[in-house]
């Protein structure tokens, strides 16, 4: 069977339904996240996932977290520690990546002191349809001159 030619109505509709699956995929994972769903966040990602540290870099003997169960390990460290909520911003998708710039809130434990920061993460979709790898970037820009 022939593959549309780029710039063909058909190609161009194929591209942006699989960009928009992989917007909705992050957004799930993110909202899943926030309600401490954990098995659900997971769900989103592949078995193998890697992920850059942006919190608790200090403490940990590597800058990437590893497959689904340190993710999970990490997670509910994080949350045990400080609420923890994800603000993300307006989603961004370049081929197989989704730019997802967010606002991390978080409330430390026992305290109504509030902190925030934000942060921009590029997702990367595999074949499966999963988030194989979270990378961290300061800004939309570097997160984009990364995905191009």
């Amino acid at each position: 069977m022939p593959v549309p030619a780029a710039g063909t109505g058909a190609l161009s509709a194929i591209l942006r339904r699989m960009s928009e699956r992989n917007i909705e995929l992050i957004r799930e994972g993110i909202d899943a996240f926030n309600r401490r769903d954990f098995d659900a966040a997971l769900a989103a990602v592949s078995d193998d996932i890697t992920w850059e540290r942006f919190l608790s870099q200090a403490e940990a003997d590597s800058p990437v977290v590893r497959g689904k169960e340190e993710l999970r390990a990490v997670w509910e460290s994080q949350v045990e520690a400080v609420d923890l909520r994800v603000e993300p911003g307006e989603f961004i998708a370049v081929g197989n990546k989704v730019i997802a710039p967010a606002r991390l809130v978080t409330h430390g434990s026992g305290s109504d002191i509030a902190l925030s920061t934000s942060m921009v993460w590029m997702w990367t979709i595999d074949d499966d349809g999963l988030a194989a790898k979270v990378e961290t970037f300061t800004s939309v820009a570097a997160a984009t001159e990364a995905a191009a």
